[in-house]
């Protein structure tokens, strides 16, 4: 209401974030924090175990971290911050404003992590003997702890917006930060990245490792992580879903838009394949299938994917639950804006009231302001195009339903505006499914 947003039309402003976020959970989670981990150790047990060829392999696995987490990592990390600000502005200024201290400070350990990821890099082969070694294996041991604490920190960001607990009644820092998902996401995060980790690496060692003998001791370091991370992950998966809203599980299927036994049919299938994966590796790591190793990879994709898309959905009709919806209004708004209207409120709006003259400027303001963040005209996404959901609409219909839409559906935020404003919206809308009708061919 505060802040004009971008509209990506076609392509839907909910999915442009999703693929940005998606795309840089993979490569922090799987690629920084868990392939970090793998680093180290499989470092630590080539001096062990005295193996040159197993100290490059970790060399060549550290190299891919450098590279993919200073470019691709970088990059979409920035893009969320520039995606989430023009598509949902009120959002991003409210967590600004809860949790400006703590991403101060995950942008310190973000740049530590940088730092100590190119010293480690570069002084890999000029610390290779004795106590050197050792010193460069606890440069290791510091980039996963780096790694890591960047995951504290956003951790406590991104589980407030689901279950912000006492900082509803409190706007206390560490009620928001520490609410009641915050333990149960950091450990699932946690887990989750070591396994995704394992799962991408292992696909490239089977593939670019011929030696045996090289591929089972790197295979061996895997298999002890995945022992400890699986289980876990499950553990704490539970734990997670036992933390959420009601509300909030019971929308859990509905969000991935799939039925739910196929639902339940994938997710145990993806976690049979790692439990299948991981045995293979203890029992024996010299002759992993290439088909188990590609189908370990897109599952832990799959499930960090989902996982991701859950979290986002579930909050529906809420950004920040119980305190601003989806498309940024403030909960606590509702009366107030329906007395005083929508536009009148809107700092950005061009059209500050409904005419007989602006009806379709005006809605098209209302529809920018509390439609946009989920919902286009057309485009790719059924669920989410108006064209599809309207068809066959009049103006009538649309506008005894807009006042009614949150009980109809559940992930709708309550229409915020005057029974103008609703004339208004309405108009735009056929207005626009008339034009859509005429561009679109026969």
């Amino acid at each position: 209401m505060n802040f004009p947003s971008v509209d990506y039309t076609w392509f839907g402003n909910g999915t442009v974030i999703a693929l940005i976020a998606i795309i840089h959970v993979i490569i922090s989670h799987g690629v920084a924090i868990g392939t970090s981990v793998l680093v180290v150790s499989t470092e630590y047990r080539a001096m062990k175990r005295k193996n040159e060829a197993l100290d490059q392999v970790a060399k060549t696995m550290l190299k891919w971290v450098l590279i993919i987490t200073t470019t691709m990592g970088a990059m979409t990390g920035v893009g969320i911050w520039f995606s989430t600000t023009v598509i949902q502005p009120d959002s991003i200024s409210s967590l600004l404003r809860i949790f400006f201290w703590a991403w101060v400070v995950e942008w310190g350990a973000f740049i530590s992590e940088v730092i100590i990821l190119i010293i480690y890099y570069y002084t890999w082969d000029k610390w290779k003997e004795g106590e050197r070694k050792r010193k460069h294996i606890m440069l290791g041991v510091a980039l996963s702890i780096a790694s890591w604490v960047t995951m504290v920190i956003i951790t406590g960001v991104l589980a407030a917006k689901l279950t912000p607990g006492r900082w509803i009644d409190t706007f206390s820092f560490w009620n928001a930060f520490l609410n009641p998902t915050y333990f149960p996401s950091l450990g699932f995060r946690m887990f989750l990245a070591i396994m995704l980790a394992i799962s991408l690496v292992s696909f490239f060692i089977r593939w670019r490792i011929k030696d045996k003998a090289l591929r089972t001791e790197v295979f061996r370091v895997f298999a002890f992580w995945g022992a400890i991370a699986l289980p876990l992950t499950f553990i704490t998966g539970l734990w997670y879903l036992w933390a959420i809203p009601t509300e909030a599980y019971n929308m859990i299927v509905w969000s991935t838009g799939m039925s739910e036994v196929i639902f339940k049919s994938l997710n145990i299938l993806g976690f049979s394949i790692l439990l299948i994966f991981l045995v293979w590796l203890v029992k024996s790591p010299k002759n992993v299938p290439w088909m188990l190793s590609i189908a370990v990879m897109f599952s832990s994709i799959g499930f960090i994917g989902e996982f991701e898309v859950v979290r986002e959905s579930v909050r529906k009709p809420y950004i920040i639950y119980n305190y601003m919806y989806a498309n940024g209004m403030l909960a606590k708004d509702e009366e107030t804006l329906k007395k005083e209207g929508y536009l009148a409120n809107a700092t950005w709006a061009k059209e500050k009231e409904v005419t007989n003259n602006n009806m379709v400027e005006a809605g098209r303001d209302v529809f920018v302001g509390q439609c946009i963040t989920c919902h286009t005209i057309d485009g790719w996404r059924d669920t989410r195009a108006l064209a599809t959901r309207m068809k066959g609409w009049d103006k009538q219909a649309i506008m005894s339903f807009i006042p009614n839409m949150h009980y109809a559906q559940v992930a709708m935020p309550p229409f915020m505006g005057t029974e103008e404003e609703i004339e208004a919206l309405a108009t735009y809308i056929v207005t626009e499914l008339e034009n859509d009708k005429e561009v679109t061919p026969k």
